[in-house]
C-alpha cells in the first residue's frame, strides 16, 4: 500500500473517530448539565466519587493490553479468532475479579453507606466492557467507522434513558447504574457490527501460549494503569475526604468538562498506531521522525485545548450546570493546562509499548502518586480545591515528563517530548513536515 493511501485510510478513520466523538461530547454535555442541575452539588459529588473510586481498579478489568492485542493482529494475521477469543476470555476474568476487589474494598471502606453500593454498581459495567475488543479488530484495519454508526443508536438510547430519569426524579443510586446501561449498549452495538462485518464471534478461541505472551507483556501495563487511575485520582478522592461533598461536586463539575477532551489522543492514536508499529518492525530509522510528529500532533493539540478552555471556562461552566456550579471556573480554567502534558504522556505510553520499556510506567506512576499526595496534603488546607488542581498538575508534569529526565534509558523519549513542549516556537517547520506525508 502506498504512503499516500495509508495516509488517507488514517485519515478518514480519524474523521470517523472524530465525529463520533464530538456526536458523544455534545450529547454527554448535555445529559451532564442536565443530571448535575437535578441532583446538585452534593450528589453530584457522592455519584462522580463512586465512579472515580471503581476506575480506579478498571485497569485490571481491561488488563491494559490494548495496544498490545493490535500488534499481536498485526503480527498474526491467521490467528485473529485465537488472539481475539484469548483477548476476551482474558479481560472477562478481569472483569470479574475487578468487581470482587471493588467488593472487598467497598466492604472495608469508612464512607458513606450511600458511596458503597454505588461504587458496586457502577464496577459491574467491567462485564459487558470485555466485548471491547472486538473493536481492536476494526481498529487494527482502520475501520473504526463501522463501529461509530452502530454506537450512535445506543448513545442515543442511553441519553433519552438519562433524561427520563430526571423527569421522573429518580433516587442516585439509579443514575449509577446507567454506567452499566451504557457498557451493554456499547457491547451490544459492537457484537452486531462485527457479524455484520462478516466475522463470527463462534470462531473465537481460546490459546494458552497467546494468553502468556499477553500476560507477559501487558502486566508491567495493567500494573502501571492501575497506579496511573489512582494518581490521576487521588486528589479527587482527597477533596471529597477533606473538604466534603458541596466542594466534591464543585470539583467534579470542572473534572467532567476537562474529560471531554480526554478522547482526542486515544483518538489520534488509535489511527496512527498501527503505522508505527509497522514502522518500528520495518525500519526504526524513519520510524522515529513519526513517533516525533505523534508527539508533535498530540501535545500541540494539547496547546489549543488548554488556551482555548482556560479562556471560555465561564460560559462553558454557566451554560452547562448553571450558578450553582459557578465555583467551578477558575478550577476548569486551570485544570485545563494539565493537556498537553496529559496528551504528551499519552504518546508516551504508545513509545513505551513499542519500546518493550513498559515497565518505567510503574516507576513514572508511584513518583507521580507521591508529588501528588504530597503537593495536595501541602496545599489544600489553605487553599481549598484550587490545591488540589495544582497538585495534578505538577504531579503530572513530574510523572509524565520529569521522568524521561530521570531515568537514562528514556533520553531518546525526552528529546521528543522537549522538541513537541517546543512546538509554539517550530509551528512552521512542524507545519511543513505534516505535509510532506502525504
Amino acid at each position: 500500500m502506498s504512503r499516500s493511501r495509508k495516509f488517507e485510510l488514517v485519515s478518514v478513520n480519524m474523521a470517523w473517530l472524530a465525529g463520533d466523538r464530538v456526536f458523544r461530547s455534545i450529547v454527554g454535555v448535555v445529559v451532564l448539565g442536565a443530571v448535575a442541575r437535578y441532583l446538585g452539588p452534593s450528589q453530584f459529588g457522592s455519584l462522580n466519587y463512586a465512579i472515580s473510586l471503581a476506575a480506579i481498579f478498571s485497569t485490571v478489568a481491561s488488563l491494559g493490553f490494548e495496544g498490545i492485542v493490535i500488534r499481536e493482529l498485526v503480527k498474526r494475521p491467521d490467528k485473529v479468532p485465537e488472539v481475539l477469543g484469548t483477548a476476551f476470555v482474558m479481560r472477562l476474568g478481569g472483569a470479574v475479579a475487578t468487581i470482587g476487589l471493588v467488593a472487598g474494598a467497598a466492604a472495608l471502606s469508612t464512607e458513606k453507606e450511600l458511596i458503597k453500593p454505588l461504587m458496586l454498581v457502577v464496577s459491574l459495567a467491567f462485564l459487558p466492557q470485555s466485548f471491547e475488543v472486538i473493536d481492536l479488530w476494526f481498529q487494527k484495519n482502520i475501520q473504526s467507522k463501522y463501529t461509530v454508526a452502530a454506537k450512535a443508536v445506543g448513545v442515543l438510547v442511553s441519553a433519552g434513558i438519562k433524561l427520563g430519569l430526571v423527569a421522573a426524579k429518580a433516587p442516585l443510586v439509579v443514575f449509577g447504574a446507567t454506567v452499566i446501561l451504557d457498557a451493554l449498549l456499547n457491547a451490544v452495538a459492537l457484537v452486531f457490527i462485527f457479524r455484520r462485518s462478516g466475522q463470527s464471534i463462534g470462531r473465537w478461541r481460546f490459546c494458552g501460549p497467546i494468553a502468556r505472551l499477553l500476560l507477559q507483556d501487558s502486566w508491567p501495563l495493567m500494573l502501571s494503569g492501575v497506579l496511573v487511575a489512582f494518581y490521576m485520582r487521588i486528589e479527587q478522592v482527597l477533596v471529597m475526604n477533606k473538604l466534603g461533598e458541596h466542594t466534591a461536586g464543585i470539583y467534579f463539575a470542572a473534572v467532567r468538562v476537562t474529560d471531554v477532551w480526554g478522547f482526542l489522543p486515544g483518538l489520534i492514536l488509535a489511527s496512527i498506531y498501527p503505522l508505527l508499529a509497522q514502522k518500528r518492525v520495518e525500519d526504526r530509522v524513519a520510524y522515529l521522525p513519526r513517533m516525533q510528529m505523534a508527539f508533535d500532533l498530540v501535545t500541540g493539540l494539547g496547546y489549543v485545548i488548554a488556551v482555548a478552555v482556560s479562556l471560555a471556562s465561564p460560559i462553558l461552566i454557566r451554560s452547562i450546570y448553571g450558578l450553582r456550579y459557578q465555583d467551578a471556573i477558575p478550577i476548569l480554567a486551570v485544570r485545563a493546562w494539565t493537556a498537553p502534558i496529559v496528551f504528551s504522556g499519552t504518546v508516551r505510553a504508545q513509545y513505551f509499548l513499542l519500546e518493550r520499556k513498559t515497565i518505567y510506567h510503574i516507576w513514572s506512576a508511584l513518583i507521580g502518586i507521591a508529588c501528588n499526595i504530597g503537593i495536595a496534603l501541602a496545599l489544600m488546607p489553605r487553599i481549598g480545591a484550587m490545591g488540589a488542581v495544582l497538585s495534578s498538575m505538577i504531579g503530572y508534569w513530574i510523572s509524565g515528563y520529569l521522568t524521561s529526565l530521570m531515568f537514562p534509558s528514556l533520553r531518546e523519549c525526552l528529546g521528543l517530548q522537549t522538541k513537541a513542549f517546543l512546538l509554539p516556537f517550530r509551528l512552521r517547520v512542524f507545519l511543513k513536515e505534516l505535509g510532506q506525508l502525504r
